[in-house]
């Protein structure tokens, strides 16, 4: 998930034109995006509405950091549709600097009459976007359920509008419809529960930790009754995928609750502020 917000801002780059053809709903999408990743690494969670920060460590990525810092110095735990619904003023800019930066896309400086104007914005790296497209493509041309990956990116291109520039008239209606369906969740199946955290930097990943835990358990083999041993196998193993499972249920109710706040906050705006997008500060 790691690419969402990367992906929200390449889709979205009209190439005819050279400048965001979403500007208007693209922060809302982005700022959607981080609150998803922070709940995929475990580092909130959102509870009745409100994002609670369960560990304020720098993840190292700029953008994310500067994400998880406002929530956590917020005096209380912020509402997630209202924190999603206050784009960080230039969040836009600062991912295309970085797309930038990595060569996907180049930004054109550009002047008039000794004005400095809206860059254009060239995209360099053509793999890349098709990937991203057809990642997208995969999710709104087809049909039945969908897992927590594809429900997240899914619904965050339907909250920052999306379906509409990639979609358009009447021959794109079905993808539109679906992507709104996907962000309301009605494309959860079974699969959607299959999300784990990603593992932080230094810290084994789950399966490492349960293989850990078996060859712990059958170590003592070796110095006990070896039913015993083997019955302390299948508890320590049962335990670590039942903390397992809880985690991923967690986090998938938190990555959910942040796609959710990104389309109301998309939704809210075009409804009662004439489509702004605007890029106040926390």
């Amino acid at each position: 998930m790691d690419s969402l917000g990367d992906d929200l801002v390449l889709l979205s780059i009209r190439p005819d034109k050279g400048r965001i053809g979403n500007e208007e709903r693209l922060g809302f999408g982005l700022m959607g995006s981080e609150l998803v990743r922070l709940a995929a690494r475990g580092r909130v969670s959102i509870n009745d509405g409100r994002v609670t920060v369960l560990d304020a460590t720098p993840t190292g990525d700029t953008e994310l950091d500067a994400a998880l810092a406002s929530l956590a110095d917020a005096r209380r735990p912020p509402k997630a549709q209202t924190w999603v619904g206050k784009p960080r003023r230039g969040i836009c800019e600062a991912y295309q600097t970085r797309l930038a930066r990595v060569r996907a896309i180049r930004i054109e400086e550009r002047h008039f009459l000794g004005m400095t104007i809206k860059p254009r914005l060239h995209v360099t790296d053509s793999g890349r976007v098709a990937d991203a497209r057809a990642r997208l493509d995969a999710i709104a041309l087809s049909s039945g359920p969908v897992d927590i990956t594809q429900a997240a990116y899914g619904g965050l291109a339907h909250a920052a509008g999306l379906p509409g520039l990639l979609y358009p008239g009447r021959d794109g209606r079905q993808a539109r419809k679906r992507l709104a369906e996907v962000a309301k969740g009605k494309q959860a199946g079974p699969a959607v529960d299959e999300v784990t955290p990603l593992p932080e930097a230094g810290q084994a990943p789950a399966d490492d930790t349960e293989q850990a835990a078996i060859r712990a358990a059958a170590s003592a083999a070796a110095m006990a009754n070896v039913t015993d041993a083997l019955e302390k196998v299948h508890d320590i193993t049962e335990d670590v995928r039942n903390i397992t499972d809880a985690v991923r249920a967690v986090n998938t109710a938190a990555i959910h609750a942040a796609v959710h706040a990104a389309n109301h906050a998309a939704s809210h705006a075009a409804a009662h502020a004439g489509g702004s997008g605007g890029g106040h500060g926390h």
